[in-house]
Formats: C-alpha cells, sequence, structure tokens
C-alpha cells in the first residue's frame, strides 16, 4: 500500500502499542473499546508498532460498492475492517476529504479515531 498519510506526521495524534498474533499491515485498521486505530507501517507480532488515533488526511480502505461525496460522514465496520457510508452498528471517525466511487477501494478521510462513537 502506497503511503496512506497525506498530512504531516507532526500533525497526527498517535500511540505505540505491541501487535498481536497475526501482525498487521499498513492501513489496517482496528477498534479498541471506543477509538479506532489505523496502523502507520507493517509490524510482525511481538513487535512495537505505532498507531494513529487522528490524522487531517489518511487514505483508508472502504468497502466496494460504497461511494462518499467530500464531506460525508465516515464510520468504520468492525466486521469488515473498512469504512462504510451507513452509520447503524457502525462507528462514526470522520469525514469524507474526497469524492470516492463505488469501485474505488479507498477514500481519504479526515480521520477523528478518538472520537468514535457507534450509531444506534
Amino acid at each position: 500500500m502506497p503511503d496512506i498519510l497525506k498530512c504531516r506526521i507532526e500533525d497526527c495524534h498517535m500511540l505505540q502499542a505491541t501487535v498481536a498474533s497475526p501482525g498487521v499491515s499498513k492501513g489496517d485498521m482496528d477498534l479498541v473499546e471506543d477509538t479506532v486505530f489505523v496502523w502507520l507501517e507493517d509490524y510482525d507480532t511481538g513487535e512495537t508498532g505505532v498507531k494513529i488515533i487522528e490524522a487531517e488526511r489518511i487514505t483508508l480502505p472502504k468497502e466496494t460498492g460504497v461511494a462518499f461525496s467530500m464531506g460525508d460522514d465516515v464510520f468504520y465496520d468492525d466486521s469488515t475492517n473498512s469504512l462504510n457510508a451507513t452509520g447503524v452498528g457502525r462507528y462514526w471517525c470522520g469525514k469524507a476529504r474526497a469524492d470516492a466511487a463505488l469501485t474505488d477501494t479507498t477514500v481519504e478521510v479526515d480521520f477523528q479515531g478518538n472520537d468514535a462513537r457507534v450509531v444506534t
């Protein structure tokens, strides 16, 4: 996956965490309690990795068959580890920064994983 960050790393909020089995890839998303994280790089099991909590511009995986327009809310789906445009049962985590077509596999997001909340 190409570089996922589209903003300066200094402008992002991040934390370090030990990677569980089977390891993670750059751009993988994860949910811990009410926070959505994005792994910054590829990490093997047991390594200390960096998780992004907030980023003004980041490219993240989205479900195919879902389209976004700039400014749309984006929701993290814990079952698919990707973003969706429908909120019910998913976690709000930001706004689309650009349009994404039905066939696109990613969407550029103003990511606010620290403010994730499930939509009922």
